[in-house]
């Protein structure tokens, strides 16, 4: 799951956060919480930090979060080359 989603499911929706009222509280542009909420943007370090001082989740696992998604989209595409490969 991308942290903008998990972000979405677990805090803004039971909340009833809009993403204007998260930005915010993170002092961050809408349009930057928007790029990460719809998995347009990868969470970045900073991004990280600002969330663990608004939510009970420590920045590291926000990153832990992030870095499980990278890595399940990265061994996807490395699984459909492969595969790409194999059939030639």
């Amino acid at each position: 799951m991308h942290p903008g989603e998990y972000l979405s499911e677990v805090y803004l929706e039971p909340l009833g956060m809009t993403q204007s009222d998260l930005a915010k509280r993170l002092q961050v542009d809408k349009s930057s919480v928007s790029r990460v909420i719809s998995g347009k943007a990868d969470l970045s370090a900073e991004m990280a930090v600002r969330l663990s001082n608004v939510f009970d989740l420590s920045a590291e696992a926000w990153m832990e979060m992030q870095a499980t998604h990278s890595l399940m989209l990265a061994r996807k595409s490395f699984a459909v080359v492969k595969l790409f490969r194999t059939q030639r």
